[in-house]
């Protein structure tokens, strides 16, 4: 990638670091390399090489739950009651 790529892809993740997920491996490593090691590219990185959400979790300090969707036919129980 060029310099001018490079900082443009920084702008974009600045932005919203959700793009990560949507990027190429070469696009992440230079993302990686200039912005640094960053949750969101760690993971999208782990992401591309298929890690479990038990690795995945190791390596950006949180939960496997925290990977976990909740099923739509799933009540949602909270301090208040369900839902």
């Amino acid at each position: 990638m060029t310099d001018k790529e490079v900082q443009a892809l920084s702008e974009r993740y600045e932005m919203d670091s959700g793009i990560a997920y949507s990027l190429t491996a070469e696009a992440l490593q230079s993302l990686l390399q200039t912005v640094g090691e960053m949750e969101p590219i760690i993971d999208a990185i782990n992401v591309l090489n298929g890690a479990s959400f038990e690795q995945r979790a190791v390596d950006i300090g949180c939960s496997p739950n925290d990977f976990k969707t909740p099923d739509d036919d799933e009540p949602i129980v909270s301090s208040s009651g369900v839902w």
